[in-house]
C-alpha cells in the first residue's frame, strides 16, 4: 500500500514540474489586427505584414496598448532565401512600421527587438 502511495505522489511531483505546453501560453497567436501574435517580456508584440509594409502593433500584459513614442525597433526575416533587415520607427498609435526592399509573405520568419523608450530591449520570434 505504501508503494502505491509513494508511487502516485511521484507521478504527481513530475506532473507539477513538467513545462506548460504552448496551448497555455498567455495570449491568443493572432492578435486584433489579424496579424501574429508573440509575447515579449512584459509585452504582447502583434506583427503585420501587407506587401513591404510592415507594423508591429505593441501592447502591455494587460492588453492595453502601448504609446510608442520614443521606441525603435529591428525586424530580420528571411525573405526569398535571403535576410532582409527592416528598420522600425514610431507610427502613431501603439505600433511601429517600416519597410521592406522586397514584399513579405503574411506570416513572415525571423526575429523582431525592440528597444522601449526608457531603453529596455525585448525581442520576440516568429
Amino acid at each position: 500500500m505504501n508503494t502505491k502511495i509513494l508511487a502516485a505522489l511521484a507521478l504527481l511531483g513530475f506532473a507539477l514540474q513538467a513545462p506548460v505546453p504552448p496551448a497555455f501560453a498567455h495570449g491568443p497567436e493572432t492578435g486584433p489586427n489579424g496579424g501574429q501574435q508573440v509575447d515579449a517580456g512584459n509585452y504582447h508584440l502583434e506583427l503585420v505584414a501587407n506587401g513591404t509594409a510592415l507594423q508591429l502593433y505593441i501592447r502591455d500584459a494587460n492588453d492595453k496598448p502601448v504609446k510608442v513614442d520614443g521606441y525603435k525597433g529591428t525586424a530580420i526575416f528571411v525573405v526569398g532565401g535571403k535576410p532582409q533587415r527592416i528598420p522600425l520607427a514610431p507610427a502613431g498609435g501603439n505600433h511601429l512600421a517600416g519597410t521592406a526592399t522586397a514584399p513579405l509573405p503574411a506570416k513572415p520568419k525571423g526575429a523582431v527587438q525592440i528597444t522601449t523608450a526608457g531603453g529596455e530591449t525585448v525581442q520576440a520570434k516568429y
